[in-house]
């Protein structure tokens, strides 16, 4: 149970580690003022507060930075990056309450636990790298894998895994139709000796590099995942180019078939659903008085409808519903966009133009903004959305993505959750980003999801938001 479930445990090791190393701070406080080297006036009443809270603030900011999730796959520098902006994050948020609490805590203590911790924390980090690599000779959150092909891409893979060994895979052959007499790295097995190797090898992972959505001639591999409990998954060629520009710490593939784990998948959907109920009931509370400002505005511009309602869905062929959004465009947009099909300047079931002619004075401001996106805050009360999600798309523009069957059948689990206000694909570059791009972030995100990680994508959301980036 403990080697399947690895990385939650790895996680909880994290956090626990994280606050061992801000009490340890405490700690060289209290010794220095009972050892009289430094004269405190700060009460220890008041020290052993100050350290609780600080803790609760740390770990709510490191796991909306995503150090937790991603602690497990991640190479120290980049752990210690985001530990060092979680660290002067905590501390401003910090700092600001003892101003407002009058001094709570002294400021010779203050600036000795500022100047330990970095180095307490630091500590940490490599001594969890250490227990994550010892509990991984040990077999505990390794999945033991196949890659198919010996081509180009294959091996790039395989040399990949080997490189960094904090992501868990340990390859133990190649997947072939038929087999070549040159000498590979690995051992090489055919379709008819998979059998005989997934269970003495206890092999729980397939990999398929593949320059498209489908299996590529290899369709027998997702019926031998199934039968043997083994998760398949597509690597696409675009996923180097997506590990650096979005929050993914793990291999960006796409799970074609994975084994069912009903119970885990019932408690994530009731834990969303609750949170997604009291978070947004809670924001369309504080920003009201931004609905009714939007509200005034548009009918002065334009007047009615003050909303838009369009059919969207995740996925072609699966649930509908009315997605509801501040109308930032002129009445007739929709007669409108068909003339301006020519200029789009996105891909596949996207249409995305800057500069486009249609959109109103006001709905330039709110769409930079994102503001025309709160009326969503209803659809999340409804239970048609989630506040983090795959983008949900009008229903026509899946009937512009030219791809075959193989295709949508490929990406049907972007369907299994609900569809979101804000995603992975919103805070790595919006409207920047690519069709098949913000597919493989989405099917990312549905393996993933977690409620750290939809904090994590909702932290991230903010500066989007506030700078406008990628919105047009």
């Amino acid at each position: 149970m403990i080697k399947r479930n690895w990385k939650i445990v790895f996680v909880v090791i994290s956090q626990c580690i994280d606050i061992l190393g801000i009490w340890a701070g405490g700690f060289v406080i209290f010794s220095l003022k009972w050892s009289e080297t430094i004269q405190y006036i700060t009460p220890d009443e008041n020290l052993l507060i100050g350290f609780s809270v600080f803790s609760a603030i740390y770990l709510l900011i490191a796991s909306m930075l995503g150090l937790y999730r991603g602690s497990f796959h991640l190479s120290l520098r980049l752990q210690n990056l985001i530990t060092a902006r979680a660290f002067v994050i905590s501390v401003l948020i910090a700092l600001a309450l003892n101003s407002f609490a009058q001094a709570f805590v002294g400021k010779k203590s203050v600036i000795t636990f500022v100047v330990a911790l970095p180095v307490l924390l630091l500590i940490g980090r490599i001594a969890l790298k250490r227990i994550n690599l010892y509990f991984q000779s040990l077999g505990y959150g390794v999945h033991n894998s196949l890659i198919v092909g010996i081509d180009k891409e294959a091996e790039k893979l395989y040399y990949r895994f080997s490189s960094f060994p904090e992501m868990g895979y340990k390859t133990q052959g190649f997947i072939v139709k038929e087999k070549v007499l040159e000498q590979t790295v690995l051992p090489q097995f055919t379709h008819n000796e998979i059998h005989s190797i997934i269970g003495p090898n206890h092999i729980d992972r397939i990999f398929l590099p593949s320059t498209e959505f489908t299996l590529n001639g290899y369709s027998y591999l997702k019926e031998l995942s199934l039968k043997r409990n083994v998760k398949l998954k597509i690597i696409s060629p675009h996923a180097e180019d997506l590990l650096k520009i979005s929050r993914i710490y793990d291999i960006a593939g796409i799970t074609i078939s994975t084994p069912m784990r009903s119970r885990v998948r019932i408690l994530k959907y009731f834990i969303k659903r609750f949170f997604d109920i009291v978070a947004s009931s809670i924001i369309i509370l504080v920003l009201a008085p931004i609905f009714v400002l939007t509200i005034v505005a548009i009918y002065i511009e334009s007047g009615r409808p003050i909303f838009f309602l369009q059919r969207r869905g995740s996925i072609r062929g699966g649930e509908e519903f009315d997605f509801i959004k501040f109308r930032s465009m002129v009445t007739n947009a929709e007669q409108i966009k068909q003339e301006l099909m020519d200029k789009n300047e996105s891909d596949g079931a996207l249409f995305k133009m800057k500069n486009d002619p249609r959109v109103t004075r006001v709905g330039k401001f709110i769409r930079k903004i994102s503001v025309d996106e709160l009326p969503q805050l209803f659809n999340v009360l409804k239970g048609d959305m989630s506040l983090v999600g795959p983008r949900p798309l009008p229903l026509k523009d899946f009937e512009k993505v030219n791809e075959s069957d193989d295709f949508w059948d490929a990406i049907k689990e972007r369907g299994s959750v609900k569809p979101g206000m804000t995603g992975l694909w919103q805070i790595s570059g919006r409207s920047e980003i690519k069709f098949k791009d913000m597919i493989l972030l989405d099917l990312y995100y549905v393996e993933n999801q977690s409620l750290l990680f939809d904090l994590e994508i909702l932290f991230e959301t903010i500066p989007v938001v506030f700078f406008g980036r990628g919105a047009y």
